[in-house]
Protein backbone atom coordinates (compact mmCIF):
# COMPACT_ATOMS: atom_id res chain seq x y z
CA UNK A 1 0.00 0.00 0.00
CA UNK A 2 2.61 2.73 0.79
CA UNK A 3 4.26 1.14 -2.58
CA UNK A 4 1.34 2.31 -4.28
CA UNK A 5 0.75 5.62 -2.92
CA UNK A 6 4.60 6.46 -3.45
CA UNK A 7 4.34 5.63 -6.80
CA UNK A 8 0.97 7.83 -7.16
CA UNK A 9 2.27 10.86 -5.54
CA UNK A 10 5.65 10.55 -7.93
CA UNK A 11 3.49 10.61 -10.71
CA UNK A 12 0.61 13.58 -9.27
CA UNK A 13 3.88 15.59 -8.88
CA UNK A 14 5.63 14.91 -12.12
CA UNK A 15 2.44 15.61 -13.89
CA UNK A 16 2.26 18.89 -11.74
CA UNK A 17 5.53 20.19 -13.21
CA UNK A 18 5.13 19.39 -16.47
CA UNK A 19 1.53 20.93 -16.92
CA UNK A 20 3.74 24.12 -15.08
CA UNK A 21 6.43 23.64 -18.25
CA UNK A 22 3.60 23.26 -20.69
CA UNK A 23 2.13 26.76 -19.73
CA UNK A 24 5.95 28.36 -19.87
CA UNK A 25 6.00 27.12 -23.35
CA UNK A 26 2.70 26.19 -24.84
CA UNK A 27 4.33 26.60 -28.47
CA UNK A 28 6.78 23.85 -27.82
CA UNK A 29 4.82 21.29 -25.81
CA UNK A 30 2.43 19.85 -28.52
CA UNK A 31 4.31 16.92 -29.16
CA UNK A 32 6.35 15.92 -25.95
CA UNK A 33 4.33 13.36 -23.77
CA UNK A 34 5.45 12.74 -20.14
CA UNK A 35 9.01 11.41 -20.30
CA UNK A 36 9.36 7.79 -19.29
CA UNK A 37 11.54 6.88 -16.21
CA UNK A 38 13.65 4.52 -18.67
CA UNK A 39 14.24 7.26 -21.32
CA UNK A 40 17.38 9.18 -21.50
CA UNK A 41 19.38 6.77 -19.53
CA UNK A 42 17.41 7.23 -16.18
CA UNK A 43 17.25 4.71 -13.94
CA UNK A 44 14.68 5.94 -11.30
CA UNK A 45 15.49 4.78 -7.54
CA UNK A 46 14.18 6.34 -4.21
CA UNK A 47 16.92 9.14 -4.48
CA UNK A 48 15.82 10.16 -8.15
CA UNK A 49 12.25 9.84 -6.99
CA UNK A 50 12.96 12.13 -3.65
CA UNK A 51 15.09 14.54 -6.33
CA UNK A 52 12.42 14.70 -8.40
CA UNK A 53 10.06 16.07 -5.98
CA UNK A 54 12.44 18.20 -4.26
CA UNK A 55 14.75 19.28 -7.50
CA UNK A 56 12.85 18.65 -10.11
CA UNK A 57 15.30 16.28 -11.90
CA UNK A 58 13.16 14.65 -14.46
CA UNK A 59 11.81 18.33 -15.10
CA UNK A 60 14.63 19.84 -15.98
CA UNK A 61 15.30 16.80 -18.16
CA UNK A 62 11.53 17.36 -19.95
CA UNK A 63 12.31 21.50 -19.86
CA UNK A 64 16.03 20.69 -21.88
CA UNK A 65 13.43 19.20 -24.40
CA UNK A 66 10.70 22.05 -24.07
CA UNK A 67 13.66 24.82 -24.27
CA UNK A 68 15.48 23.27 -27.43
CA UNK A 69 18.85 24.01 -28.47
CA UNK A 70 20.14 26.72 -26.91
CA UNK A 71 23.26 27.20 -25.13
CA UNK A 72 23.40 25.34 -21.46
CA UNK A 73 19.82 23.92 -21.76
CA UNK A 74 20.33 22.61 -18.21
CA UNK A 75 21.26 26.00 -16.97
CA UNK A 76 18.61 27.56 -18.24
CA UNK A 77 15.98 24.41 -17.70
CA UNK A 78 16.96 24.67 -13.94
CA UNK A 79 16.47 28.82 -14.07
CA UNK A 80 12.75 28.38 -15.69
CA UNK A 81 11.44 25.86 -12.86
CA UNK A 82 13.21 27.79 -10.14
CA UNK A 83 11.57 29.42 -7.68
CA UNK A 84 12.53 32.91 -8.94
CA UNK A 85 11.35 31.98 -12.99
CA UNK A 86 7.20 31.95 -10.62
CA UNK A 87 8.09 35.50 -9.28
CA UNK A 88 7.95 34.10 -5.53
CA UNK A 89 11.70 35.22 -5.26
CA UNK A 90 12.56 38.59 -7.35
CA UNK A 91 14.45 40.74 -6.49
CA UNK A 92 16.73 44.61 -7.85
CA UNK A 93 19.72 43.76 -8.65
CA UNK A 94 20.71 46.96 -10.09
CA UNK A 95 19.53 50.62 -9.62
CA UNK A 96 20.03 53.49 -12.34
CA UNK A 97 20.04 57.64 -11.25
CA UNK A 98 19.86 60.78 -12.82
CA UNK A 99 16.05 61.62 -13.38
CA UNK A 100 15.57 58.89 -15.04
CA UNK A 101 11.51 57.26 -15.54
CA UNK A 102 10.59 55.65 -18.69
CA UNK A 103 12.42 52.47 -19.86
CA UNK A 104 12.72 50.49 -23.56
CA UNK A 105 15.26 47.38 -23.49
CA UNK A 106 17.15 46.84 -27.04
CA UNK A 107 15.52 43.81 -28.71
CA UNK A 108 19.08 42.24 -28.73
CA UNK A 109 21.74 44.20 -27.30
CA UNK A 110 21.96 44.41 -23.65
CA UNK A 111 21.09 48.16 -23.96
CA UNK A 112 18.91 49.99 -21.77
CA UNK A 113 17.25 53.52 -22.73
CA UNK A 114 16.01 55.53 -20.57
CA UNK A 115 13.74 59.34 -20.72
CA UNK A 116 14.52 61.91 -18.06
CA UNK A 117 12.89 64.65 -16.14
CA UNK A 118 15.30 66.95 -17.61
CA UNK A 119 15.80 67.34 -21.44
CA UNK A 120 18.28 64.35 -22.27
CA UNK A 121 18.00 60.65 -22.91
CA UNK A 122 20.45 58.11 -22.04
CA UNK A 123 21.52 54.73 -23.13
CA UNK A 124 22.87 51.92 -20.69
CA UNK A 125 25.20 48.88 -21.51
CA UNK A 126 24.43 46.11 -18.71
CA UNK A 127 26.84 43.69 -17.30
CA UNK A 128 25.91 39.87 -18.31
CA UNK A 129 24.61 39.35 -14.80
CA UNK A 130 22.92 42.61 -15.21
CA UNK A 131 24.20 43.76 -11.32
CA UNK A 132 25.88 46.64 -13.24
CA UNK A 133 24.63 49.05 -16.11
CA UNK A 134 27.23 52.17 -17.30
CA UNK A 135 25.89 55.09 -18.96
CA UNK A 136 27.86 55.04 -22.76
CA UNK A 137 25.47 57.94 -24.16
CA UNK A 138 24.30 60.80 -23.22
CA UNK A 139 21.23 62.07 -26.01
CA UNK A 140 21.23 66.24 -25.54
CA UNK A 141 18.77 67.84 -28.00
CA UNK A 142 15.98 68.24 -26.41
CA UNK A 143 14.74 71.12 -24.80
CA UNK A 144 12.25 69.64 -22.33
CA UNK A 145 10.74 65.86 -20.47
CA UNK A 146 11.62 62.87 -22.62
CA UNK A 147 8.34 61.17 -21.64
CA UNK A 148 9.04 58.42 -24.24
CA UNK A 149 11.74 56.24 -25.71
CA UNK A 150 11.80 53.41 -27.86
CA UNK A 151 13.89 51.04 -29.68
CA UNK A 152 14.13 49.92 -33.84
CA UNK A 153 12.77 46.47 -33.67
CA UNK A 154 15.76 45.89 -36.37
CA UNK A 155 17.87 48.97 -37.16
CA UNK A 156 20.26 50.66 -35.19
CA UNK A 157 17.88 53.77 -34.37
CA UNK A 158 16.29 55.10 -30.94
CA UNK A 159 13.18 57.27 -30.97
CA UNK A 160 12.51 59.70 -28.41
CA UNK A 161 9.28 61.64 -27.45
CA UNK A 162 9.55 64.96 -25.58
CA UNK A 163 7.35 67.89 -24.40
CA UNK A 164 8.96 70.13 -26.46
CA UNK A 165 6.57 68.88 -28.98
CA UNK A 166 9.03 67.04 -31.23
CA UNK A 167 10.30 63.33 -31.77
CA UNK A 168 13.59 62.85 -32.49
CA UNK A 169 15.11 59.38 -34.04
CA UNK A 170 18.83 58.53 -33.25
CA UNK A 171 21.33 56.38 -34.92
CA UNK A 172 23.97 54.68 -32.74
CA UNK A 173 26.72 51.81 -32.99
CA UNK A 174 25.67 47.94 -32.39
CA UNK A 175 27.24 48.14 -28.74
CA UNK A 176 25.99 51.94 -28.00
CA UNK A 177 29.01 53.10 -27.16
CA UNK A 178 29.35 56.34 -29.60
CA UNK A 179 26.24 58.72 -30.29
CA UNK A 180 26.58 62.16 -30.75
CA UNK A 181 24.96 65.24 -31.60
CA UNK A 182 25.28 64.10 -35.40
CA UNK A 183 23.23 60.85 -34.73
CA UNK A 184 20.70 63.36 -34.47
CA UNK A 185 19.04 62.17 -37.44
CA UNK A 186 15.77 63.44 -37.60
CA UNK A 187 13.58 66.14 -35.64
CA UNK A 188 9.83 65.86 -37.02
CA UNK A 189 8.69 69.29 -35.43
CA UNK A 190 7.49 70.35 -39.20
CA UNK A 191 4.04 71.77 -40.21
CA UNK A 192 2.60 68.72 -39.66
CA UNK A 193 4.32 67.80 -36.72
CA UNK A 194 2.26 67.91 -33.19
CA UNK A 195 1.38 71.42 -31.51
CA UNK A 196 1.67 69.60 -27.53
CA UNK A 197 4.06 67.78 -26.01
CA UNK A 198 4.49 64.21 -27.36
CA UNK A 199 4.00 61.77 -24.55
CA UNK A 200 4.36 58.18 -26.88
CA UNK A 201 6.50 57.17 -29.54
CA UNK A 202 6.44 53.47 -30.57
CA UNK A 203 8.07 51.73 -34.07
CA UNK A 204 6.18 49.52 -35.93
CA UNK A 205 7.25 45.76 -35.52
CA UNK A 206 7.97 45.29 -39.39
CA UNK A 207 7.55 47.90 -41.38
CA UNK A 208 10.00 51.71 -40.96
CA UNK A 209 6.85 53.49 -39.44
CA UNK A 210 6.73 55.30 -36.24
CA UNK A 211 3.71 56.51 -34.42
CA UNK A 212 3.66 59.50 -32.25
CA UNK A 213 1.18 59.70 -29.24
CA UNK A 214 0.45 64.02 -28.07
CA UNK A 215 -1.43 66.18 -25.59
CA UNK A 216 -2.90 67.73 -28.63
CA UNK A 217 -5.24 64.79 -29.05
CA UNK A 218 -3.86 63.50 -32.22
CA UNK A 219 -1.41 60.39 -33.15
CA UNK A 220 0.35 60.68 -36.36
CA UNK A 221 2.25 57.49 -38.74
CA UNK A 222 5.35 58.94 -39.95
CA UNK A 223 7.81 56.74 -42.76
CA UNK A 224 11.44 56.58 -42.43
CA UNK A 225 14.48 55.62 -44.56
CA UNK A 226 16.16 52.48 -42.56
CA UNK A 227 18.61 55.13 -41.38
CA UNK A 228 16.19 57.10 -40.43
CA UNK A 229 17.60 59.74 -41.75
CA UNK A 230 14.37 60.90 -44.01
CA UNK A 231 10.91 60.65 -42.96
CA UNK A 232 7.65 61.52 -44.57
CA UNK A 233 4.62 62.30 -42.76
CA UNK A 234 1.49 60.25 -43.78
CA UNK A 235 -1.39 60.79 -41.61
CA UNK A 236 -2.98 62.15 -38.61
CA UNK A 237 -5.22 60.06 -36.04
CA UNK A 238 -7.64 62.19 -35.17
CA UNK A 239 -10.98 60.98 -32.83
CA UNK A 240 -9.66 61.94 -29.27
CA UNK A 241 -11.11 64.46 -27.46
CA UNK A 242 -8.10 64.58 -24.87
CA UNK A 243 -4.57 64.25 -24.46
CA UNK A 244 -3.29 61.00 -26.51
CA UNK A 245 -0.99 59.16 -23.21
CA UNK A 246 0.05 56.35 -25.28
CA UNK A 247 0.23 54.17 -28.31
CA UNK A 248 0.98 50.59 -29.08
CA UNK A 249 1.13 48.54 -32.53
CA UNK A 250 -0.11 44.91 -32.75
CA UNK A 251 2.32 43.11 -33.48
CA UNK A 252 0.87 41.14 -36.25
CA UNK A 253 -1.95 42.31 -37.15
CA UNK A 254 -2.36 46.02 -39.02
CA UNK A 255 -4.18 47.69 -35.39
CA UNK A 256 -3.28 50.25 -33.15
CA UNK A 257 -4.09 51.14 -30.00
CA UNK A 258 -4.53 54.52 -28.56
CA UNK A 259 -5.11 55.38 -24.92
CA UNK A 260 -6.38 58.85 -23.90
CA UNK A 261 -7.33 61.27 -21.34
CA UNK A 262 -10.51 61.17 -22.41
CA UNK A 263 -11.31 57.87 -20.41
CA UNK A 264 -11.59 55.68 -24.00
CA UNK A 265 -8.83 53.59 -25.80
CA UNK A 266 -9.19 52.96 -29.40
CA UNK A 267 -8.60 50.54 -32.19
CA UNK A 268 -7.29 51.64 -35.49
CA UNK A 269 -6.97 50.01 -38.71
CA UNK A 270 -4.17 51.30 -41.48
CA UNK A 271 -3.31 50.37 -44.43
CA UNK A 272 0.28 48.29 -44.83
CA UNK A 273 1.83 51.33 -46.21
CA UNK A 274 0.53 53.74 -43.55
CA UNK A 275 -1.52 56.17 -45.55
CA UNK A 276 -4.76 55.34 -44.61
CA UNK A 277 -6.31 54.69 -40.69
CA UNK A 278 -9.73 54.71 -39.55
CA UNK A 279 -11.04 54.44 -35.98
CA UNK A 280 -12.35 50.33 -35.96
CA UNK A 281 -13.26 50.55 -32.24
CA UNK A 282 -13.57 52.59 -29.05
CA UNK A 283 -13.02 51.19 -25.74
CA UNK A 284 -15.15 52.83 -22.90
CA UNK A 285 -15.43 51.29 -19.29
CA UNK A 286 -12.86 52.79 -17.54
CA UNK A 287 -13.81 56.37 -15.36
CA UNK A 288 -10.64 58.18 -15.20
CA UNK A 289 -7.71 58.62 -17.88
CA UNK A 290 -6.20 55.55 -19.74
CA UNK A 291 -2.39 56.11 -19.13
CA UNK A 292 -1.13 53.19 -21.16
CA UNK A 293 -2.47 50.38 -23.50
CA UNK A 294 -0.61 46.96 -24.55
CA UNK A 295 -1.28 44.09 -27.16
CA UNK A 296 -0.58 40.48 -26.41
CA UNK A 297 2.35 39.20 -28.10
CA UNK A 298 0.43 36.33 -29.94
CA UNK A 299 -3.34 36.52 -29.01
CA UNK A 300 -5.77 38.69 -29.98
CA UNK A 301 -5.57 40.61 -26.30
CA UNK A 302 -5.01 44.57 -25.21
CA UNK A 303 -4.45 45.96 -21.48
CA UNK A 304 -5.51 48.98 -20.66
CA UNK A 305 -4.21 50.45 -17.48
CA UNK A 306 -5.91 53.79 -16.03
CA UNK A 307 -6.00 56.30 -13.39
CA UNK A 308 -9.16 54.75 -11.70
CA UNK A 309 -6.41 51.87 -9.93
CA UNK A 310 -7.46 49.30 -12.82
CA UNK A 311 -6.13 47.34 -15.38
CA UNK A 312 -8.41 45.76 -18.30
CA UNK A 313 -8.41 43.00 -20.40
CA UNK A 314 -10.08 43.48 -23.99
CA UNK A 315 -10.57 40.36 -26.20
CA UNK A 316 -11.30 41.75 -30.18
CA UNK A 317 -12.09 40.97 -33.18
CA UNK A 318 -9.08 40.04 -35.92
CA UNK A 319 -10.16 42.75 -37.53
CA UNK A 320 -10.16 44.98 -34.43
CA UNK A 321 -13.88 45.97 -35.65
CA UNK A 322 -15.14 44.43 -31.77
CA UNK A 323 -13.92 44.28 -28.61
CA UNK A 324 -15.39 43.05 -25.51
CA UNK A 325 -13.84 43.45 -21.85
CA UNK A 326 -12.98 40.06 -20.35
CA UNK A 327 -11.73 40.89 -16.59
CA UNK A 328 -10.73 43.98 -14.02
CA UNK A 329 -7.57 43.63 -12.44
CA UNK A 330 -7.87 45.45 -8.93
CA UNK A 331 -5.16 45.61 -6.25
CA UNK A 332 -3.38 48.73 -6.82
CA UNK A 333 -4.20 51.56 -4.58
CA UNK A 334 -3.82 54.41 -6.61
CA UNK A 335 -3.73 55.25 -10.45
CA UNK A 336 -1.92 52.54 -12.70
CA UNK A 337 0.25 54.58 -15.21
CA UNK A 338 2.14 51.58 -17.05
CA UNK A 339 1.13 48.00 -18.48
CA UNK A 340 3.35 45.86 -20.51
CA UNK A 341 2.79 41.70 -21.47
CA UNK A 342 5.67 39.34 -21.15
CA UNK A 343 7.12 38.64 -24.92
CA UNK A 344 7.23 34.76 -24.50
CA UNK A 345 5.51 33.65 -20.90
CA UNK A 346 1.62 34.48 -20.28
CA UNK A 347 2.67 37.46 -17.67
CA UNK A 348 1.66 41.06 -17.44
CA UNK A 349 3.16 43.79 -15.38
CA UNK A 350 2.00 46.84 -14.00
CA UNK A 351 3.01 50.18 -12.53
CA UNK A 352 1.02 52.48 -10.16
CA UNK A 353 1.25 55.63 -8.21
CA UNK A 354 1.31 53.51 -4.93
CA UNK A 355 5.32 53.47 -5.72
CA UNK A 356 4.34 49.02 -6.50
CA UNK A 357 4.59 46.93 -9.18
CA UNK A 358 2.72 44.06 -9.43
CA UNK A 359 3.67 40.61 -11.58
CA UNK A 360 0.32 38.85 -12.91
CA UNK A 361 -0.07 35.70 -14.45
CA UNK A 362 -2.55 35.04 -17.40
CA UNK A 363 -4.79 32.31 -17.77
CA UNK A 364 -4.49 30.47 -21.28
CA UNK A 365 -7.11 32.23 -23.06
CA UNK A 366 -6.18 35.02 -21.28
CA UNK A 367 -9.86 36.33 -19.56
CA UNK A 368 -8.20 36.22 -16.03
CA UNK A 369 -4.97 36.48 -14.51
CA UNK A 370 -3.85 36.51 -10.92
CA UNK A 371 -1.23 38.58 -9.14
CA UNK A 372 1.66 36.54 -8.67
CA UNK A 373 4.11 39.40 -6.65
CA UNK A 374 4.07 42.98 -5.52
CA UNK A 375 7.16 44.29 -6.09
CA UNK A 376 8.22 47.48 -3.64
CA UNK A 377 11.96 49.36 -3.72
CA UNK A 378 11.17 52.99 -5.25
CA UNK A 379 10.11 55.80 -3.13
CA UNK A 380 7.69 57.64 -5.37
CA UNK A 381 5.15 56.23 -8.40
CA UNK A 382 6.39 54.13 -10.82
CA UNK A 383 5.83 55.72 -14.78
CA UNK A 384 7.13 53.24 -16.28
CA UNK A 385 7.93 49.23 -16.98
CA UNK A 386 9.43 47.05 -19.47
CA UNK A 387 10.54 43.66 -19.80
CA UNK A 388 13.71 42.62 -21.58
CA UNK A 389 12.85 40.87 -24.77
CA UNK A 390 15.01 37.46 -24.29
CA UNK A 391 16.45 37.74 -20.64
CA UNK A 392 14.26 37.38 -17.16
CA UNK A 393 15.10 40.98 -16.19
CA UNK A 394 12.46 43.83 -16.15
CA UNK A 395 12.86 47.89 -15.62
CA UNK A 396 10.82 49.76 -13.63
CA UNK A 397 10.84 53.79 -13.84
CA UNK A 398 9.92 56.10 -11.35
CA UNK A 399 9.16 59.35 -10.16
CA UNK A 400 12.40 58.99 -7.92
CA UNK A 401 14.15 59.59 -10.57
CA UNK A 402 15.41 55.75 -10.41
CA UNK A 403 15.32 52.82 -13.32
CA UNK A 404 15.61 49.52 -11.36
CA UNK A 405 16.38 46.31 -13.14
CA UNK A 406 14.94 43.13 -11.03
CA UNK A 407 15.34 39.60 -11.82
Amino acid sequence: MASLFAQQFYLTAFQKRREQLEWLFPHRSENHSIIPPSIYGVVINSKQKRDLLLKSYLSVILAKKLVGNIRCPRRHAQMILSRQHFFQNVKCVASLYGNLFSVAFHPTAPLLATGSFNDKAMLWRFSPDVFTATCVATLKEHSSVVESVAFHPKEPLLATGSWDQTAKLWQFLPNGSVVTSSSLVTSMKTRNGHRKDIRSVVFHPTENILATGSRDENTKLWRFSPDGSVVIYLTTLKGHKKSVNSVAFHPTVSLLATGSSDQTAKLWRFRPDGSVAACVATLRGHYRYVLSVAFHPTMHLLATASRDCTVKLWCFDPDGSAATCVATLTGHRYGVNSVTFHPTAPLLATGSDDKTVKLWRLSLDGTTATCLATLTGHEKPILSVAFHPMLPIMATGSEDCRVKLWQ
